[in-house]
């Protein structure tokens, strides 16, 4: 494992962490390393998406949804977020666990194919991933990148930084599908979460196989909005909005 910086188009440089052949996040060295020894159960339930998609919003609406009760804390999905929390915070948890990874499946431990527990999947306009990514970039210090968005666009697209490119790893779903038909994996577009949360709380519902009604799933929409977690949150930097900003980025 070795840190790395990486140029955008302009110089500017993203501290990255390189292991596996595949680029991470200056996360926990050890949970970047204990990555492909993580025990997996059956049981699991698993949030994988490309890092800006959406993820820990669906991480939090299927946590309450597991719950059957409406839970207002500051709990974010970096605490179980494989390759940023060592194996030992999460391993003791009850199940269902809902674990969750940025990282592609050829980089996680080889039980999650094993096993095949129940996975849900994220994906989201790539335009507004790459916004709300060169957003995240310029806030968070372990990234210490200061590059322009003109330098920044195309290396991302191309999957120069961290975690790779957005259409690899939308291909890699597609290849997962076709090879496992019968593996649980539920995807989910962000764009429909956010034009209507209940028909997509339905659909979690129906493939976690829990009943909740209606009522209950009217309050997880509410507590779960973009406004009420960011007030609720402490680890702020997580929810912003990418669309607006690659809009203000593009003139438009």
């Amino acid at each position: 494992m070795t840190e790395i910086t990486v140029a955008d188009d302009g110089g500017d440089t993203m501290r990255c962490i390189q292991h596996n052949d595949h680029l991470f996040p200056v996360f926990n060295i050890q949970a970047i390393t204990g990555l492909t020894s993580v025990k997996i159960r059956e049981d699991d339930v698993l949030i994988l998406g490309f890092p800006k998609s959406g993820n820990h919003w669906l991480w939090e609406l299927t946590r309450q949804v597991l719950q059957g009760r409406v839970v207002e804390d500051d709990r974010v999905m970096n605490e179980l977020l494989m390759e940023s929390a060592p194996e030992e915070e999460y391993a003791d948890l009850p199940s269902p666990r809902i674990l969750a990874s940025n990282a592609p499946l050829t980089k996680l431990s080889p039980e999650v194919i094993q096993k095949k527990p129940k996975i849900i999947t994220v994906f989201r306009n790539p335009k507004d991933v790459t916004a709300s990514f060169y957003s995240f970039a310029l806030k968070l210090p372990f990234c210490k990148y200061t590059g322009k968005w003109e330098n920044f666009v195309k290396p991302c697209v191309q999957g120069r930084f961290y975690h790779g490119s957005w259409m690899d790893h939308v291909l890699s779903w597609q290849k997962l599908r076709d090879t496992y038909p019968e593996w649980p994996i539920l995807t989910v577009f962000y764009e429909d979460l956010k034009e209507d949360p209940m028909e997509q709380l339905r659909r979690l519902c129906s493939f976690l196989g829990v009943k909740r009604s209606e009522e209950f799933l009217k309050a997880v929409v509410n507590i779960c909005s973009f406004d009420k977690m960011k007030d609720i949150k402490s680890h702020r930097a997580v929810f912003r909005k990418g669309a607006l900003i690659f809009k203000q980025r593009r003139g438009g």
